[in-house]
Parts: structure tokens; C-alpha cells; sequence
């Protein structure tokens, strides 16, 4: 018999009502002061310089350091028009959840969370998204990539026509290189394909070295011309020291010092997150801690565990007591930068809404247990002290004595990124049996093809006009060692800075600064 053939896609222009600005469209002080009166900030000169490109239809990368203020960023493109949305993606989960809920614009989120507690199904969430109000639509990475979200959300006419940007937040995780790796986003590019032509991406993060840069950018199809807006993500009131690690490993006896030998009470023990690699390190360093706590009349509970797999309620239990001051010393993964806990004073809308953005506000201290997998997890763990820019905070980084004397090899490196790569730490995708051709998606040539209501799109590949020149298997050994090389010379650089960290006796800070090349940019305007 022969094969039976799918019928032929013939694709269709997809089309927006967004309007393109040209530079001397754009009232930018009459923007300004809207900004001040409905969302209660004033616009900086790098918010105002996004949403001009934003809204002369640019792709932007937005490189700023971490509380600068990236969520007004996306806020303004969709105040002239009150019909316009931009699509945020975003792994934060409770911070989602917070600005959904209390943010002056209208807003929904939608993530494994709010689709499961949707008795009547996603369906009825995603009609919500498709034929109600809302401006602002945050999704986590896990959805925004599924066909089921595009065939039902992306595809439909608001969508298609009042779709101004889409914003990848948190954008590192894309990158097996910056940190917090999360395979979803390495398939966002697939939104090229899903949206119409004229629809600006952005992509942000604290922490966009060159390399991890590339890589996102190549990952989510940025254009080449798009436009930078950067800011140094330095971090001048968090002190950086190293100690060596001394006793052995399974007692965790070197974090004793993290209950004061004079606290009584939980309040005497200054409130800290201790990163670890892996999810088994934190647990013993809790049985450890806990230990210490009740030997001298100290409630257990102020320290707990925190990592992917200990659920949803657990989750949020942690985290409003992390934000209470209840938790004194929360071990965890990188698992807890990917909830964001807002201060203890945002106790109502108003609040909530000045201080979105801004993890743990009440830390002071942060311990990193062994090096990090990449540059970027360091500062990333590192940046959750002192998040209030007026208070000093420290940032303790543990390493072996070999890694003192040594420093770290590239295979060490390697190895790191490897294990990185292993998604022990990522929540479990809302529709794991979303399958290609149960939503229509056909793969013709090795490319991607939706049909959806609006039409079809066809992803590109990325290997240029030529590649049919070759074999496919020439091409595919090409790419091959390509791909190693490049693999070689991040391992080598990560591997370089991160000794350099380690083992200096110089200021931490001009490592630091080399890497994310801070020299290059403003300065963040908290230290100006």
C-alpha cells in the first residue's frame, strides 16, 4: 500500500492591526506621565528607550542588571492602545501569579498552576485569554512552546491582531551556559512561526555574556539587528569572598557558623538561602542544620529544603514563610530563583506593585555550596542578596581546597554543563502527550508546519541557502564539530573565569565585571 501523503499547506499571510510607529510618532512625554499616573513610577531613560524600538516594531535585547526594573519594560508598549498585548514568558511562577493578580493593567497568567486549578479545563482558560481584555498575558515556558496554546490562543484573531510583543524573560535559561537551564526555552523559537511577521521579541536578563548571548539569540531566532539596551548588572553593595571548605563533606559542619553561637531564638539567625547543586545536598544540609537549631533550643521548622520536586503547596508554603522571616535558612536549588518572593511589606496592591520584580528583599546573606555549573548561576545565586539597594548584603562561596590550588578544569567545566543538562530540576510539562499530528502540526522537510485557523507558518531552519549543496551526511558532520568546538571554547572560557573567582587574591569584582563586560555599559542607576 502505498503511504498516504497529508494534503498540501498552502500558507497564508498572517495579518495585525498593530500600528508600526515611525521616531517622530512617538510622544514619549506624554507617555511619561501616564506612566507616573497609572502605574506610579516615571519611566527611566532605558525603559523609554525599549519601548520606542518596541514600538517601531524592533527586536530588543534587554541586558540590565537585576532590579532595575524590567517589568515596566513591558508594560508600556500596550498603554497607547488599549487593545494591544504582549505576551510575557516567563518561569516565575509566583511572581506571575502576583502580577496577574494585582497589577494596574489588565493581566492573566497562565502556567501549570492556574491551568489545574481550572476545573473546567485549559480550554476555558485559554477562551479567557482569546476573547476577553486582558493586555498583558504571562505564560510559562512549558505552554507558551505547546501546539495546543498555539492552536487555541496564538492563532485566534485578537491574538493575531492586537499582538504587539513577546517578551522572553529570564531569558539565561535558555542558554545550557547562563544558569537555571530550562530545555522548554530552547524551543521557543518555534514562536517565529506562530505569530504574524511584524510582531517585536525581546529577550532579558541580568546575566547575557557574549556566548550565552549567541546562544539565546540563535535558540529564539533574534534578529541580527536587533537593538541592545544594556546596564551593568555590578552588585558594588554585595561583598564576595570564598572560604575553603575544610571539614568533610557529609557533615556540612563548615555551614555551622550560620546559626549565630549566641541566637536562642529563630529571629538571632540571619535570614539565607544556601544554593547546592543537586537536590540531595540539600536535604542533608537541612537534617544537618535542623540538628544544630534544636541542640540549642531552636525551633526546626525555621529551616527548611526547597528544590523541583517537593510540590506545588509545599512551594508556596516555603516561600510566604521565606517572605515572613518564619524561615531563617532555606536550602535549596536554583529551583527556588524561579519563584520570586516579594517583601514583607507588599501587603496590598499598591505594594505588590512598586516592588514587582524584586526576589527576597529581607536577605542579607547567600551561601553557595561548591561552584556553581556556569559563571551565570554564580551571579544569579549571588545577586539574591541585598535586594534592597540600600542595604549592604554578602555573597559566601564554598569551594574545595583542590579547587583553591587548581582551580577549575575544562573538563570539570564540561562536566558541569553536562550534568546541567539533565532536567532533574524542571517541573513536569502541563501536556506531556501533546503530540504533532493530534494538533495539526505536519513536519514536511524537516520543517515545522502549523495548521491553525489563521493559516500556516513554516519555521526555517538554520543552516542557509546551501545546505542542499551537501550530503546530509557531510552537513551533518560539519555541524557536528562546529558544535563541539563551540562546546570546547565555552567549557575553556567558564572554566577560566570561574578559577579566576575562585582563586584570586585581587577583587572579586573585576572578574566579575570582565565577564559580563560592565565596563560597556551604564551604569545601574542605583549607584550613579
Amino acid at each position: 500500500m502505498p503511504p498516504v501523503l497529508s494534503k498540501p499547506v498552502v500558507p497564508q499571510k498572517l495579518t495585525s492591526k498593530v500600528k508600526i510607529y515611525k521616531p517622530d510618532e512617538l510622544d514619549l512625554p506624554a507617555l511619561s506621565l501616564r506612566a507616573r499616573f497609572e502605574l506610579g513610577k516615571t519611566p527611566k531613560p532605558f525603559q523609554m528607550a525599549f519601548f520606542s524600538n518596541a514600538m517601531e516594531g524592533h527586536d530588543i535585547i534587554l541586558d540590565v542588571g537585576t532590579g532595575s526594573g524590567k517589568s515596566m519594560c513591558y508594560d508600556l508598549p500596550v498603554m497607547p492602545h488599549k487593545e494591544d498585548i504582549v505576551l510575557v514568558v516567563s518561569p516565575l511562577t509566583a511572581l506571575m501569579l502576583e502580577q496577574a493578580a494585582t497589577a494596574p493593567l489588565t493581566s492573566i497568567a497562565i502556567c501549570q498552576e492556574t491551568i489545574l486549578a481550572q476545573p473546567e479545563g485549559r480550554d476555558v482558560l485559554y477562551k479567557r485569554v482569546t476573547e476577553g481584555t486582558a493586555q498583558r498575558i504571562f505564560v510559562s515556558p512549558e505552554v507558551a512552546g505547546s501546539l495546543h496554546f498555539s492552536k487555541k490562543v496564538l492563532s485566534q484573531p485578537r491574538l493575531q491582531e492586537h499582538l504587539r510583543l513577546v517578551f522572553v524573560d529570564e531569558a539565561h535559561c535558555v542558554s545550557l551556559w547562563g544558569g537555571s537551564f530550562r530545555s522548554e526555552y530552547g524551543e521557543l523559537g518555534v514562536l517565529r512561526g506562530r505569530v504574524p511577521p511584524t510582531v517585536a521579541f525581546a529577550i532579558a536578563s541580568a546575566t547575557l555574556p557574549t556566548h550565552v548571548l549567541d546562544d539565546v539569540c540563535a535558540k529564539l531566532k533574534i534578529s541580527k539587528d536587533a537593538v541592545k539596551v544594556s546596564l551593568s548588572n555590578a552588585r558594588p553593595n554585595v561583598a564576595l569572598s570564598v572560604r575553603k571548605i575544610v571539614h568533610p563533606d557529609e557533615t556540612k559542619a563548615d555551614l555551622r557558623f550560620l546559626i549565630p553561637e549566641i541566637a536562642t531564638v529563630a529571629a538571632d539567625i540571619p535570614v539565607a538561602p544556601a544554593y547546592f547543586n543537586q537536590r540531595l545536598g540539600t536535604e542533608d544540609a537541612c537534617d544537618r542544620l535542623q540538628s544544630w537549631a534544636t541542640s540549642v533550643g531552636i525551633d526546626s521548622s525555621a529551616i527548611g529544603f526547597y528544590h523541583a520536586k517537593i510540590g506545588t503547596a509545599q512551594k508556596r508554603q516555603l516561600e510566604g514563610m521565606l517572605r515572613d522571616g518564619r524561615i531563617r535558612i532555606l536550602c535549596c536549588t536554583d529551583a527556588v530563583g524561579m519563584a520570586r518572593i516579594f517583601p514583607s511589606s507588599a501587603n496590598n496592591a499598591t505594594d505588590v506593585h512598586h516592588h514587582k520584580g524584586c526576589d527576597m528583599r529581607n536577605i542579607e546573606r547567600v551561601v553557595l555550596w561548591k561552584m556553581p555549573p556556569s559563571f551565570c548561576a554564580l551571579a544569579q545565586r549571588s545577586g539574591r542578596a541585598a535586594r534592597d539597594f540600600e542595604k549592604l548584603g554578602e555573597a559566601i562561596l564554598f569551594v574545595t581546597a583542590k579547587v583553591l590550588k587548581d582551580g577549575i578544569a575544562e573538563e570539570q567545566a564540561r562536566l558541569a554543563r553536562v550534568d546541567a543538562a539533565v532536567p532533574h530540576d524542571q517541573p513536569q510539562a502541563v501536556d506531556p502527550t501533546d503530540v504533532a499530528q493530534a494538533e495539526g502540526l505536519d513536519v514536511v522537510g524537516g520543517q515545522a508546519v502549523l495548521i491553525a485557523e489563521g493559516g500556516a507558518r513554516v519555521e526555517q531552519g538554520t543552516e542557509g541557502e546551501n545546505a542542499d549543496a551537501e550530503t546530509p551526511d557531510a552537513t551533518a558532520v560539519k555541524k557536528k564539530k562546529r558544535k563541539a568546538a563551540r562546546e570546547s571554547f565555552v567549557d575553556a572560557l567558564e572554566a577560566k573565569f570561574l578559577s579566576r573567582f575562585a582563586c584570586t587574591t585581587a577583587c572579586r569584582r573585576l572578574v566579575w565585571d570582565e565577564y559580563f563586560q560592565n565596563a560597556d555599559k551604564c551604569m545601574m542607576p542605583h549607584f550613579n
